[in-house]
C-alpha cells in the first residue's frame, strides 16, 4: 500500500519540486494492519537496494529487490517497504506490506521481491 507520504511527495514532483525516488527496499519483521498514513516500518531490520526498475508497461512500475540466504538467514518476514533516503533501516516508506503469517529464513532459502504501483 502507498502511503499518504507518498501521494505528497508526487504532487510535489509534479509542481517541479525535487523528490528523490524510492531506491531501497526495507525488511521487517513487525505485524499488523499496513495505514496509509504511516511513514516507517514497525521493526525493520535490513536496508537493500533495488535491484532493477522496469516501467515497460504503461502506467505501470516494478522494482525488484534480491537477497541471498546469508543475508536474510536467521530472520523473520512480515513486513516491507520501500525508501528513498536514510541510512541502515531509517527512513520514511513510500509503501508498507504485510503479511499475515511470519516467513522465518533459515539460511537455506533466498528472497525476491517484486512490488508493482500501478497509476489510475
Amino acid at each position: 500500500m502507498i502511503s499518504n507520504w507518498t501521494k505528497n511527495r508526487m504532487a510535489y514532483m509534479l509542481i517541479g519540486g525535487s523528490v528523490d525516488v524510492p531506491t531501497y527496499f526495507l525488511l521487517g519483521s513487525g505485524s499488523g494492519t499496513a495505514y496509509v498514513t504511516q511513514t516507517d516500518l514497525y521493526n525493520p531490520w535490513d536496508r537493500q537496494a533495488v535491484t532493477s526498475t522496469n516501467g515497460s508497461v504503461p502506467l505501470k512500475i516494478t522494482w525488484t529487490g534480491d537477497w541471498n540466504a546469508v543475508e536474510i538467514s536467521g530472520n523473520q518476514l512480515r513486513e516491507w517497504g520501500m525508501v528513498s533516503s536514510g541510512t541502515g533501516v531509517a527512513g520514511s516508506v513510500w509503501s508498507r506490506n504485510t503479511m499475515a503469517n511470519a516467513l522465518t529464513f533459515d539460511g537455506t532459502t533466498e528472497l525476491r521481491i517484486q512490488e508493482t504501483w500501478e497509476i489510475f
